[in-house]
């Protein structure tokens, strides 16, 4: 069926992507079709923590706020044999002793809902990776996401 991934389509999550991959990163994050939807909370998260900006570490690529607070970053990248491209983006900070709030969170439009791609639930793993990633950091309660309809909301580790 086209839009399908073939049986070698995988995704993978990781926390930096190859540098080649630029482009496509800055579209993904700056130039994604339904930030519209959420502009609120991308401000909220730019007055709070500064704007996101895509850094070059040797050959890899990774995303942070350009305010005070460390930022951590992972990527959902769609691999169909040798080809990989960016398709997912969460950035997250550890803002107190007991909350992780996401920052920013990005999929490509295949992959949003009513996209052909959707039943993958990629912006779903995203969150879900966080919470892992929560659960196993001492002192963690709780997970704050900024993008949820004008208000930040809980999502319990």
């Amino acid at each position: 069926m086209p839009g399908e991934p073939s049986i070698k389509h995988q995704i993978a999550f990781v926390s930096s992507l190859p540098a080649e991959h630029y482009h496509q990163l800055e579209a993904l994050l700056f130039f994604n079709e339904r930030q519209d939807r959420v502009r609120h909370g991308i401000q909220t998260a730019i007055d709070r923590y500064g704007p996101p900006e895509i850094v070059t570490d040797g050959n890899s690529l990774r995303v942070r706020v350009a305010g005070p607070s460390e930022a951590q970053c992972l990527f959902a990248i769609e691999r169909d044999g040798k080809v990989s491209r960016p398709v997912g983006v969460i950035l997250y900070v550890r803002d107190s002793f007991e909350r992780i709030t996401v920052l920013h969170l990005v999929v490509a439009g295949a992959y949003a809902a009513g996209g052909p791609r959707a039943k993958y639930n990629l912006l779903l793993r995203l969150v879900q990776a966080v919470k892992r990633v929560a659960r196993c950091t001492s002192g963690i309660r709780h997970v704050e996401l900024l993008y949820s309809q004008n208000r930040p909301r809980a999502a319990y580790a």
